[in-house]
């Protein structure tokens, strides 16, 4: 780890390297399967989808964000990677590789139960009905169907919206072009669009083996991270997270190393 800095492995890792970006939608893929959680923004932790795009060529942010998501919506039209704003609610894209540990800790829940329960709103549960019966549809649709036209209406629509990403219960299931020429997002339920080869290998997941494998990606992915912050993002018990992380040490799957009083965790060199 001295020998090679943190930012070169950033650098080299996340492709931000102007010589090693991507220039089609398969070396997406290819960058998601071997990351396994990346961010489709930068937020400070994941790696960043858009910034390892190439769009030098692009006279603006606009067409950059044009580039972005319509490698984003291939990759969820052909069911190479999950696409929703879960763990914190940030815009993650996780590959199909990792998707079953995900499901195996955070298994999609029967919405009408949760709704009796009184963990869903009136308006989530709604969506759900709308989806369950006619889904995928892009939001407008779903609005439309709802009844939905004035602004605080909206509003709560499109924080369902959120909260029903974040529970699993829907996700981005790609795009169609709407009659206005814009390419609009498709919503599904989540239990719908999911493989069932992918939910069949995480039923036979154990829990300690779905955390061990979440860990150790987002340990290689973050490029170093600590046991506090994995437990902040995937909000874990600390104790569990020190203690899987140990094992993991133990098997020689990551490393770690003390800075300034810290202990850092990392994976590989580059």
């Amino acid at each position: 780890m001295k020998k090679i800095s943190l930012k070169m492995i950033e650098k080299k890792r996340w492709l931000l390297d102007k010589n090693k970006k991507i220039f089609c939608v398969t070396e997406a893929k290819e960058f998601v399967d071997r990351l396994g959680l990346i961010s489709v923004f930068c937020n400070g932790r994941l790696p960043c989808l858009l910034k390892a795009i190439y769009t030098d060529d692009l006279v603006n942010r606009f067409e950059a964000d044009n580039r972005l998501w319509g490698f984003v919506h291939v990759l969820i039209s052909e069911k190479w990677a999950y696409y929703g704003r879960i763990l914190g609610g940030n815009n993650i894209i996780i590959s199909m590789k990792l998707l079953p540990s995900l499901l195996q800790i955070m298994p999609i829940s029967d919405y009408r139960s949760l709704y009796v329960e009184g963990s869903l709103s009136a308006v989530e549960k709604e969506i759900m009905d709308t989806l369950d019966a006619g889904g995928p549809l892009m939001a407008d649709e779903i609005r439309r169907k709802m009844g939905i036209g004035s602004q605080p209406a909206k509003k709560r629509f499109n924080r369902a919206l959120e909260g029903l990403q974040r529970k699993m219960l829907i996700c981005c299931a790609g795009k169609i072009q709407s009659r206005w020429r814009w390419h609009s997002g498709l919503w599904a339920t989540t239990e719908k669009w999911i493989p069932r080869d992918v939910t069949a290998r995480a039923r036979v997941l154990s829990e300690e083996e779905a955390r061990r494998s979440l860990i150790e990606k987002y340990i290689y992915a973050t490029a170093r991270t600590t046991s506090r912050s994995i437990a902040r993002f995937f909000k874990w018990p600390i104790r569990d997270v020190v203690r899987i992380v140990s094992s993991l040490i133990d098997k020689e799957m990551v490393s770690s190393y003390n800075h300034k009083g810290e202990t850092y965790f990392f994976k590989g060199n580059l």
